[in-house]
């Protein structure tokens, strides 16, 4: 596994003690501190999929969306896409947080995932870490869910979170590019209808949070590995509707 840009030296990367659980199916690491340890699972967005020529290239973006004229400017290397799976209610934790960033030659995923509810404090150390080197946050819905929630969880731990200072959000800059055109912006319908792609044997999100508390209690992570598939096909769908944001509006997106 590659050791992440934002290891440091109170941050260890090192092999899971024992390949159980949803360890045994998504091969990874432990990012570790003095405080406690989460499973890190990577991979490159080219082991999911064929690499494509067009990854990691913006085209310029129309200039009634000037968030995306700067994002262009700065390069897409300097941006981190991120997604959450959480417990459901306000109150409960953040369980997964996956991200994505294009490294220049491809696009690398990792997937930080408290396998308990007592990790999910070093989860948030490890984000706190891995999102330092970029200036740019891209979401989808992250304004009004995301990045709220990932706060209030760290301010009830106690634990220093700094997301990068600038934030994309890709829902609102969609509503002012389709909203006329499609009935409605949902991630979803975007990926159908914009980045024409369709999942087959998808989690349906209101389930996730039930997957996940049926895992702490039984620890048989069958019916949770694919919500990880489920968080990877979000984070990739948000690259493609940026690309598609920046492109010029040839055709209108078929909303039947």
């Amino acid at each position: 596994m590659r050791t992440p840009e934002s290891t440091t030296d109170a941050a260890i990367l090192s092999p899971a003690p024992v390949a159980e659980g949803v360890e045994a199916f998504l091969p990874g690491g432990e990012w570790r501190d003095d405080r406690g340890a989460v499973y890190v699972h990577e991979r490159l967005r080219s082991d999911i999929e064929r690499r494509r020529s067009h990854w990691g290239l913006l085209d310029a973006p129309p200039t009634d969306l000037p968030e995306l004229e700067w994002l262009a400017g700065i390069g897409l290397e300097r941006a981190l896409f991120l997604d959450l799976e959480t417990g459901g209610l306000s109150s409960s934790p953040v369980f997964l947080a996956g991200t994505m960033h294009w490294s220049g030659e491809d696009f690398v995923l990792r997937q930080y995932f408290a396998r308990h509810y007592g990790e999910e404090a070093t989860l948030l150390r490890a984000l706190d870490q891995s999102v330092r080197p970029f200036e740019a946050l891209v979401t989808f819905n992250g304004k009004s869910y995301d990045a709220p929630f990932l706060m209030n969880r760290a301010a009830l731990h106690g634990v220093s979170l700094r997301l990068p200072p600038a934030h994309l959000d890709l829902l609102h800059l969609s509503r002012r590019r389709w909203k006329r055109e499609l009935p409605d912006c949902r991630l979803q319908t975007l990926e159908r209808h914009v980045c024409r792609r369709r999942r087959s044997g998808d989690v349906p999100g209101e389930e996730v949070p039930g997957l996940y508390h049926d895992y702490v209690k039984s620890g048989d992570p069958w019916r949770l590995v694919p919500v990880f598939h489920h968080n990877l096909l979000d984070v990739i769908t948000m690259a493609e509707i940026l690309r598609a944001l920046c492109a010029p509006p040839t055709r209108r997106p078929r909303s039947r």
